[in-house]
Order: structure tokens, then sequence, then C-alpha cells
């Protein structure tokens, strides 16, 4: 499928009936991460330019589509997606749009299916591909049988959600006494503990969210073992490590404190690809959230400190 197909698709239910310039803008600003709109070139572009992006007169160039790619944020469009349709009223004609392009998507989860789309239609123009050619190059691979395991793992169920406790457990002490020792070290104290939060708010939020990233990581941990008859009991091990790859240069370098250290590797870390994790295929199974909670669970193996020993 071409861009300009699936924008004008979703034209009558998302664009609100405004000028396809503008709709573009939209669009693609809000399938990107917020912090990456600064700086992603094709939002700059004139405005006749972008009008042709979505009736299809110009193509995206795939240098564009890389960085698009790149900086997605599938949660976000996804939720600007649902309140689209709840606005327009048109879940059940998305849902038919859907099904008439033979894409697998739950009766509650259309909007996420959206996004998967606009995803792979991205990374087809990275790869230089015409999606709308019914011609294929012979490379030597079984393209057909590379589709069935790709749709297999998008319909892999959601893994069952384990829920946050309302006590710190056990195997969460490591963790959150270094989330402690960040606090502690952004406002220089020697020491810092859970009786010190309610003294400090923000950082009794920020360790609720950071729980809840664990947990959400801690459902993929659980999850893989539930599918290791299926040779993928070692993918939990895979994401930990890519993660790791992605971020362990921004944890080397220099930063104010501890706390400033976590926020730039959790914001790295949403940014990471982690394409050998197979089950990144399906959206069910990575997030920005799971990437976060990945690096708690890499805090916990002793691999990512947030304050470094003074010497």
């Amino acid at each position: 499928m071409k861009f300009s197909d699936y924008a004008q698709s979703l034209s009558p239910f998302c664009s609100g009936g405004m000028a396809e310039s503008s709709y573009f803008t939209e669009l693609i600003g809000n399938y990107i991460q917020d912090a990456a709109m600064d700086a992603c070139k094709i939002l700059q572009r004139k405005e006749d330019t972008r009008y042709r992006y979505i009736k299809g007169t110009r193509n995206i160039q795939a240098r564009d589509a890389q960085y698009i790619y790149d900086h997605r944020d599938t949660d976000k469009f996804s939720k600007w997606i649902d309140e689209q349709m709840e606005n327009s009223d048109s879940y059940e004609a998305v849902s038919k749009w859907l099904d008439d392009c033979e894409i697998t998507h739950g009766k509650y989860d259309i909007s996420n299916a959206c996004a998967t789309l606009l995803e792979s239609v991205f990374l087809e123009i990275t790869k230089g591909s015409d999606v709308s050619s019914d011609t294929a190059f012979n490379y030597g691979y079984d393209f057909a049988l590379v589709d069935e395991i790709r749709k297999k793992i998008k319909s892999l169920p959601r893994p069952a959600d384990v829920p946050v406790p309302k006590e710190v457990t056990h195997e969460e002490h490591d963790y959150i006494n270094a989330l402690y020792c960040a606090y502690g070290d952004a406002e220089s104290k020697n020491t810092f503990d859970e009786s010190d939060l309610s003294s400090y708010s923000e950082y009794q939020e920020d360790v609720n969210d950071r729980r809840i990233d664990f947990y959400a990581a801690e459902s993929i941990h659980r999850g893989v073992m539930e599918l290791g008859k299926g040779g993928l009991s070692d993918q939990f091990d895979v994401l930990k490590g890519e993660t790791y790859d992605g971020v362990k240069d921004t944890a080397k370098r220099t930063h104010p404190n501890g706390y400033e250290r976590m926020l730039a590797v959790m914001e790295q870390a949403v940014n990471s690809d982690v394409k050998n994790y197979v089950l990144s295929a399906s959206p069910y199974w990575i997030s920005g959230k799971i990437k976060k909670g990945v690096c708690h669970h890499l805090v916990n193996d002793g691999r990512l400190k947030w304050v470094k020993k003074k010497k």
C-alpha cells in the first residue's frame, strides 16, 4: 500500500475536513515522537509539497521515511486515531476498510491495527520498494513463508498483564533502590529511601510510573516463558540484550546526576531498534513502556547503574 492510499482512505474519518497539507502535518505529527518533530524535515516542506504527498503525485523519499520510522510512536498514533474515530463515529467504517485490506484485527484493536499498517508502509518506503506493485524480485527467499510468519506473530494474543502489587516485592528491591539513589543524587542527599518520598511528590509519582513500566516488561518476561514450546523462550533475553546495546553509550556519558542519567537512558530506550527481538513484529509484545521496563530489569541484572560510585 502506498502512503497516499493509506492517507486518503482514512481522510474521511481523521482529517476533520482540513486541507490536505494540514492533514499531512496532522497525520505525521501524531505518528512520530514529540521530541522528534522539530527535526522532522518532511514536516517543514512547503504546503503544495505536503498536498502532493497526500494526493500521491509526489512520493516520500526513503531518507524521510527512515526518519519517521526510526522515531515512530505507535502508542501516540493509536490514541490519536482512536480519538478521531470516536469524534467521527467511524469505528465500523475503519474496521471494514481494514478488512478490505486483509488486515487482521480485533474488535477493540482497530487503532493499533491502523498504526501497525502505517508502520509497514514507512518500512517498505525505507527499502525503496513500491508496495503497490504486483511485481516481486526473486532474491531466493520464500516471501510467502515470510509473510505467513509475520502474520502469525502479529496475530499472537496479548500477553497476560502482570498487575502491579501494592507493596514492593523482593524482585523489585534492586531497581527501586537504584531509583532512590538517583533521587538522592539529584537532591544532593547522601541517603534517600521510601520515607523521603512524602517530601518529594515528584519522585513518588516517578517511582509509581517506573513500577508500571517494570511490570509491563515482566508481562513479556512471563509471556515468552509460556511460548517456550515454540522456541521463543529466549526472546526476553534477546530483548534485554537489544535494549542494552541501544542505551549503553547513553548510560556511559556524563550526566548532571543519576536521575538525569536514568531519564536519558529511558528516552534512548524508547527510540532503540530491537528488530532482533522476533516478537517486536507484534504491537502487543513491544512498546515504549515495555522498553523502559526492560531497563529496570537490566538494573536488577547489574548491567545498568544510575549513580556511579564516587572516587
